[in-house]
């Protein structure tokens, strides 16, 4: 009992000082020496990662978090601790889109949670459902669907189908979904999701404006343009609020709502709002990001659209350039890429440009995502059109040829 006493003294004094620092302005590094020399325990390092990571200031939270696992792992008996820990940690790994250290972390966490409490576990289902965000991300769409589909089932009979928890699988299995192209299905899990979370929390709640967010893009897939719009806008009100004015999240949103006008041709607002999301993004992840590469994309597309074809050549190679300096370029995002600097090569009437562009585009996608993926449909008929422009009929039909085949296979199985 004194020992405990004694620790809620130096957790106490730990927090008064942390609260002085935080108010009075006190720098990060000088925030971390005030826990690390207070308190013995990894727990305040934790939580102010925790705060950090929500501020969008990830390389602190990335040291706190490995300052604490080192300080957990000091001490026997504190396993669960680190695998917690090592699930947050994986969190923000994944969000700085390095994948192949996220997955490390994923794995660790999830087989520590298994040993720990059971393959049936509300913890363990937490951790399969980061597994299930990594997969996804990577592309891996079976293996993410077996973990989140295995989480949701742990949550449902262990919470319950209208907890919140159930509600973050619900969430990500409709991310999945999206990628997948199943948008109707990803439009039922979202919704069910958004009300889960809007009866718990409320209408103006974080997780609600995630939700939100998310359906816009789904929304907008299904070109339900109205609903898309009011979704994107409601989602950007409720991060105004509770993440202020230059976080990530708020950035997401912009991006969506600038999509949405993207396909309404309002090309200048599309414009505005995607700058506004690449200055957050870029004081949030630096200069190289995947989100980064996509804005810069987004951009060049709408300048592509206004005629200032030297302007989406500049941001097109700008983006070229971010996902190659990646640490896990998305190799179909690259591809659309080289395809887009085809076509203004088009626009401009450089024809051995365009053909060299649309190429790479084609070896991009089938290394990427096999011979008959669907995107290599819309590279071929582009590189063929070129070919019939300098006369190449025979190329130009191999390669009309080739698409319609690879638009029927994919119709025969979808």
């Amino acid at each position: 009992m004194q020992r405990i006493q004694w620790r809620a003294r130096v957790a106490a004094i730990s927090c008064i000082a942390l609260t002085s620092a935080l108010a009075a302005g006190t720098p990060a590094d000088s925030r971390e020496s005030i826990v690390t020399k207070s308190s013995p325990s990894a727990a305040e390092l934790n939580n102010l990662a925790a705060v950090y990571s929500s501020q969008a200031r990830y390389p602190e939270a990335e040291r706190c978090y490995r300052k604490a696992l080192g300080l957990w792992r000091q001490t026997p008996g504190n396993e669960a601790s680190v695998a917690c820990t090592l699930n947050n940690l994986g969190i923000l790994l994944r969000r700085q889109a390095r994948c192949p250290e996220a997955e490390i972390v994923d794995l660790q966490a999830l087989k520590m949670f298994e040993e720990l409490f059971g393959p049936d576990h509300e913890k363990t289902a937490g951790a399969l459902i980061n597994v299930g965000e990594l997969y996804s991300m990577q592309g891996r769409f079976a293996e993410a669907e077996t973990s989140l589909r295995r989480a949701l089932s742990i949550l449902e009979n262990k919470r319950g189908k209208n907890d919140p928890d159930t509600a973050e699988a619900l969430s990500s299995l409709a991310d999945l979904y999206t990628k997948r192209g199943k948008n109707e299905a990803a439009q039922q899990f979202l919704e069910r999701a958004l009300s889960i979370v809007e009866k718990a929390f409320g209408p103006k709640h974080q997780r609600a404006a995630l939700y939100l967010n998310n359906l816009s893009a789904v929304y907008e897939r299904q070109h339900k343009y109205r609903e898309a719009e009011k979704s994107a806008q409601r989602a950007i009100m409720i991060f105004e609020q509770t993440s202020g004015p230059n976080h990530p999240d708020l950035a997401a949103a912009l991006i969506n709502l600038a999509s949405v006008n993207f396909d309404r041709h309002n090309y200048k607002r599309a414009i505005e709002l995607d700058r506004r999301a690449l200055k957050m993004n870029k004081d949030a992840f630096g200069p190289v990001h995947p989100v980064i590469a996509n804005t810069l994309n987004n951009l060049a597309a709408a300048s592509f659209h206004l005629h200032d074809y030297v302007e989406a050549e500049t941001l097109f190679q700008q983006a070229l350039s971010n996902w190659k300096g990646s640490s896990s370029p998305n190799q179909e995002l690259m591809g659309d890429t080289l395809r887009n600097l085809g076509a203004v090569y088009v626009a401009e009437g450089r024809d051995s440009d365009a053909l060299e562009y649309f190429q790479r585009a084609i070896n991009t996608h089938e290394t990427a995502l096999g011979p008959n993926c669907p995107p290599l449909i819309a590279d071929l008929e582009a590189y063929a059109g070129v070919l019939r422009r300098v006369n190449d009929y025979a190329g130009a039909e191999k390669a009309s040829v080739r698409a319609l085949g690879i638009q029927v296979r994919n119709s025969l199985h979808p």
